[in-house]
C-alpha cells in the first residue's frame, strides 16, 4: 500500500495564524499548500490535499498546477446543511453557522470535465445523496 502525505488547510492556519479557524490568509495558506504537494510529487510521493475547494475556479487553480501523469482524484462528501449544522455542534472545533450556510449554498460539486481522473462520491449519513445546493463539501486531492 502506497503512503500518502496529507496536506491540510487547517493545519497550516493553525502554524501560520495560532489557529484553523480564520478567513486570513487564504492565498498564503494555498500557495503553501500547493509547494508543499508539489515538492512531494516531484519526489515520487503521494499526496492528500484537504481543503474545501467550493468553485470550479478553486479546484481549475490546483488541478492546473499539477505535473502532467499525476493522478487527480475528488472525493465529494454530499452531506446537506442541516446535517452538517449538527455535525458541527459535536466537534472540538465549531465552524460558525452562518459559514456553513453561506458555503453550503456555494458548493459545485466536481465533474470530470474539470480534469478529475475519477470522482468519489460520499452520501450523507442517512445514505442519500442531495442536490449540491444543500449540500457541504470537503474535498481532497
Amino acid at each position: 500500500h502506497t503512503e500518502w502525505h496529507y496536506i491540510g488547510s487547517d493545519e497550516i492556519r493553525a502554524k501560520l495564524f495560532g489557529k484553523e479557524l480564520t478567513l486570513r490568509g487564504y492565498r498564503k495558506v494555498h500557495r503553501l499548500m500547493m509547494e508543499q504537494a508539489l515538492a512531494l510529487l516531484a519526489a515520487g510521493q503521494d499526496v492528500v490535499l484537504d481543503s474545501s475547494h467550493l468553485t470550479r475556479r478553486a479546484r481549475r487553480k490546483v488541478l492546473q498546477a499539477l505535473p502532467p501523469g499525476v493522478g487527480r482524484v475528488a472525493v465529494y462528501i454530499d452531506t446537506k446543511v442541516p446535517q452538517a449544522l449538527r455535525n458541527n455542534r459535536n466537534r472540538q472545533r465549531h465552524v460558525p453557522r452562518l459559514g456553513i450556510l453561506y458555503f453550503g449554498r456555494r458548493i459545485v460539486p466536481p465533474t470530470t470535465a474539470e480534469g478529475f481522473d475519477r470522482i468519489l462520491y460520499v452520501a450523507d449519513p442517512a445514505g442519500q445523496r442531495h442536490s449540491p445546493s444543500h449540500s457541504v463539501q470537503i474535498q481532497t486531492f
